[in-house]
């Protein structure tokens, strides 16, 4: 019963591995990020996605960087601001910048 535990555990992270290695290989906003040395690549992929203007990209940023949630949520604060759209502040994981997202954007707008 124990090998047959380890051995699923081990099949899971494995396909688990190719799947984030293959959704990498495809955003070129990643590729682009890593390979570069002025900024963390968290923070170079935030000024990206912030250029594009696309929120759902921000959270590509936890899935490649899961402690990055204030990158992230300063991703969608400033899409946020930029579009005055208030839904985004909810989507921020971090309170603290939720907060601030809802001050600025949502109570702004009334």
């Amino acid at each position: 019963m124990k090998r047959c535990s380890i051995f699923l555990f081990c099949l899971l992270l494995g396909v688990g591995l190719q799947i984030v290695t293959v959704f990498a290989e495809e955003d070129p906003i990643h590729e682009k990020c890593i390979n570069q040395q002025a900024d963390p690549a968290p923070w170079c992929y935030q000024m990206e996605v912030e250029k594009i203007g696309d929120p759902d990209l921000c959270d590509n940023i936890l899935n490649y960087w899961p402690t990055a949630d204030g990158v992230h949520g300063q991703c969608l604060y400033q899409l946020a601001l930029k579009n005055k759209d208030c839904s985004l502040c909810n989507r921020i994981k971090k309170a603290d910048i939720r907060k601030m997202c809802i001050l600025d954007v949502c109570k702004a707008k009334k």
